[in-house]
């Protein structure tokens, strides 16, 4: 990829530029959209002050912390909304059939019968979570630049890459990169009463190398990282020089994701990484998804008859889904519960990979 080869993809946009980059609107996007990861810093900073026991709850003699509890069902919540767009818009279903019947079905199943599925699936779910997110973002920067009326492809390699650093880079170069190591070999416990190679590679020699040459790690994010950011900016500079309009929205995303990506993985407790990071993606994707989705959804209520429809509808998806969250994070138990948790998480990683599309104008 070269600056170059990026200015050939730059288009000859109008002359002026729509006079609002906005998604949603002025408020709802700097609330919901641009300013939702700095909002969670401020939602964590009160609840990181008190003890943890301040927070403890019993139930039935076991003991939670409420804020896990919150977090927790927040993201499983937001897991199961994506069915909302795939399944219930009859647009998108008729699309895509097969992938939102059979597979999800299969993985069910496959997970619910086999520890090793259900280990490997759980593997790959945290790290396409990372992933995931870093194309969330991405896809909010092609929105805003279509807003602009630029070139759909104009930057789009640039930003992809961007926001892998945003996402990636404080992981694999902050203190909690070994937390994600170890909860991906939480996954594989299955493997521990078998000795053979294959088990102690994956439950001991990779961990441990790994965490030895973590130091090495962050070294190669660093001299990678800051040469790619230069070079972004500068090949940015030149799109714009050729009619390039630039999101002031866009360029807000990038830098609040940014620097909280940085102070969460880089600065905080693991409890308080975690919180901020999938509490603003979270609350995005809810706002996101009401957005585009708000008359389906009315009418799949069967409430679209009535003035109050959308805010009933909405308070109906958020209690159904927040219930989900709920028993799926801190109720359900055995393979076949497990295995729906992993299947659900998959299949959002999946289908917001290609039902949500700026150049095909499903957005």
């Amino acid at each position: 990829m070269t600056a170059t080869h990026e200015q050939t993809e730059s288009a000859q946009p109008p002359s002026k530029a729509p006079p609002s980059g906005y998604i949603i609107g002025p408020v709802c996007d700097s609330i919901f959209i641009i300013g939702a990861p700095i909002l969670a810093v401020l939602v964590v900073i009160p609840l990181s002050i008190p003890s943890r026991s301040s927070f403890d709850y019993s139930l039935h003699g076991v003991t939670y912390d409420l804020r896990q509890v919150f977090i927790g069902a927040f993201i499983a919540a937001h897991l199961v909304l994506v069915f909302f767009r795939s399944h219930i818009n009859a647009e998108v279903f008729r699309r895509h059939r097969f992938r939102f019947t059979v597979v999800p079905a299969a993985l069910l199943i496959g997970t619910a019968l086999s520890p090793w599925i259900l280990g490997l699936v759980g593997v790959v779910t945290v790290w396409w979570d990372v992933y995931h997110s870093s194309l969330q973002t991405f896809g909010f920067c092609r929105i805003y630049d279509a807003k602009q009326r630029n070139n759909p492809a104009a930057g789009r390699r640039l930003d992809y890459w961007m926001n892998l650093f945003l996402y990636t880079g404080p992981i694999l170069a902050g203190v909690h990169f070994m937390d994600h190591v170890r909860t991906s070999r939480s996954q594989l416990t299955f493997l521990m009463a078998d000795r053979g190679d294959l088990s102690t590679l994956l439950l001991e020699k990779i961990p441990g190398y790994l965490e030895q040459n973590q130091t090495y790690l962050s070294m190669a994010v660093l001299a990678v990282g800051l040469p790619f950011l230069i070079y972004y900016l500068v090949s940015y500079y030149r799109l714009y020089r050729e009619g390039y309009h630039v999101s002031w929205q866009k360029v807000s995303l990038l830098c609040a994701t940014g620097s909280v990506s940085i102070y969460a993985w880089g600065f905080t407790r693991i409890l308080d990484a975690f919180f901020v990071m999938n509490f603003f993606h979270a609350l995005q994707y809810f706002a996101i998804v009401w957005f585009t989705e708000q008359k389906n959804m009315t009418r799949a209520f069967r409430l679209n008859r009535f003035s109050f429809g959308k805010g009933l509808a909405l308070s109906w998806i958020v209690i159904l889904c927040f219930l989900y969250g709920l028993w799926i994070e801190h109720h359900v138990t055995g393979t076949w519960g497990t295995g729906l948790g992993l299947t659900v998480a998959i299949m959002h990683f999946w289908y917001d990979g290609f039902i949500w599309s700026v150049s095909k104008k499903h957005v």
